[in-house]
């Protein structure tokens, strides 16, 4: 496999590690390609975060909705209860996990699968995604030492106590990086579609947003437009919708138990996928805004990750946030993701149980029963609406009042745009210098014996 002058993506590269096809590649060339980056797909948060978020907002359900999820998880998972755990967010899960609880789905959406539909199907009937959860368990169990082996930024400050933390902090930088690159490598050999779903699109992105004058309600039906490039928001407002649609026919109708426990399993799919896209919004490299080729894409994905990004959210008011990224999540960024993802998942379960609320959706006699299949990865903008479940403007007025919580997107191309980084990847040419000595002690001719 030659390197020099060739085109290294992280699909091809994990390809040929999940396969042992290397060819003549070292270990220690294949160490160094891991741990530069080369493979890293640009996805936001890490499964663990994703479920740590998902796990925290249920967390903070009052106990009236607290018991409304429970008992639609409980219709959800039957007659699949082997493979779905009994508790809606299992607090005791660690390594090995033997089953997969509903906080889990919203990590494999979009990045280990493309649709609710095949999230659910992945769920309860492949063999690989149980490796999965136990690799995202020792991910966690790798970060958090790593975090915690970080010095405290209150030291006394000294050229040794800054040089001792700088040296820290690049040691902290490789173990990090190593233990992404680790858990890629054995995520890709577990699910080979892994790395290839996370570059289909811009689905995971905040899009960007056309204007200084732009409200929320704008960017939601910009969000959803069918002109617009697939985008984060428009993902989770499209999927959120069509759960909490399917969840007012449990409301109104007298379903036979077999029928209340589809539409609670694709209710309760749908929304999980939505949230993945919700809780990306929250990730600092996917608010800066993306566009241009791949090395300016990942590059500013990665930066802002990395170093932070301060923003507002659609609330307004003086107070800003800085938001982290991928692998970096603090337990600051994970209450305001959970606290937008509370405030959809509250939306859904008043709906399932018909409770009144300001801007209550209306009953949709024509939600369907099964679960959402629209690709996220095989598409690069949402269909149109269908007439019967096109979004009422009580389904406008809920998903604005959960987007005032999330983070205002970056401009788009041009003046004041954030500033864009650049990643090294894609084709390239190597140059060395090569210094050769050679002494010999004789020589290989009779007659000749002078060294030389």
């Amino acid at each position: 496999m030659s390197i020099t002058g060739d085109v290294l993506s992280r699909s091809s590269l994990l390809t040929a590690v999940r396969t042992h096809e290397i060819g003549s590649m070292s270990r220690r060339w294949l160490a160094a390609l891991a741990f530069s980056g080369v493979v890293s797909p640009t996805l936001a948060w890490v499964y663990p975060e994703h479920r740590d978020i998902a796990v925290l907002s249920v967390e903070k359900l009052d106990a009236q909705r607290k018991v409304i999820f429970d008992r639609l998880w409980a219709e959800a998972r039957e007659g699949a209860e082997q493979r779905l755990c009994e508790q809606g967010a299992d607090l005791s899960q660690n390594r090995q996990p033997r089953c997969i609880d509903w906080a889990a789905m919203s990590a494999i959406s979009g990045d280990h699968s493309c649709s609710s539909a095949q999230m659910l199907d992945t769920v309860i009937y492949s063999d690989w995604i149980l490796a999965v959860a136990d690799i995202a368990a020792k991910l966690k169990v790798d970060l958090a030492g790593i975090a915690s082996a970080t010095p405290p930024g209150a030291q006394p400050v000294t050229r040794a106590t800054d040089l001792r933390r700088l040296l820290d902090t690049k040691a902290a930088r490789a173990q990090r990086t190593n233990a992404l690159r680790r858990a890629d490598i054995h995520l890709q050999r577990a699910d080979p579609e892994y790395a290839t779903r996370a570059g289909s699109n811009n689905a995971h992105f905040l899009l960007a947003r056309p204007g200084t004058d732009t409200t929320a309600e704008d960017y939601l039906r910009l969000a959803l437009s069918d002109s617009s490039e697939l985008n984060a928001i428009g993902v989770w407002a499209w999927y959120h919708l069509g759960a909490m649609q399917k969840v007012t026919r449990l409301a109104h109708e007298q379903l036979p138990a077999a029928a209340r426990r589809e539409l609670a399993r694709s209710a309760l799919a749908d929304e999980a996928f939505s949230l993945h896209f919700l809780e990306d919004a929250f990730a600092a490299g996917h608010v800066a805004g993306t566009w241009g080729d791949v090395s300016l894409r990942k590059g500013t994905h990665d930066y802002y990750n990395e170093n932070g990004l301060e923003a507002q959210t659609w609330a307004g008011g003086a107070t800003t946030k800085v938001l982290m990224g991928d692998a970096h999540m603090r337990p600051g960024d994970a209450a305001r993701a959970a606290d937008a993802v509370r405030d959809s998942l509250e939306e859904l379960l008043d709906a399932a149980a018909g409770r009144a609320r300001e801007g209550n959706l209306p009953y949709t006699p024509g939600a369907p029963s099964q679960p959402e299949r629209f690709d996220v990865c095989a598409n690069e903008r949402l269909p149109p609406w269908q007439a019967a479940l096109k979004p009422s403007p009580e389904a406008v007025s809920l998903e604005v009042a959960v987007l005032q919580q999330v983070p205002i997107p970056g401009l788009g191309e041009g003046l004041g745009a954030l500033p864009r980084f650049h990643a090294e990847i894609g084709p390239f040419l190597g140059i060395g210098a090569l210094l050769d000595g050679r002494y010999l002690g004789g020589s290989f001719l009779n007659g000749q014996s002078s060294a030389g």
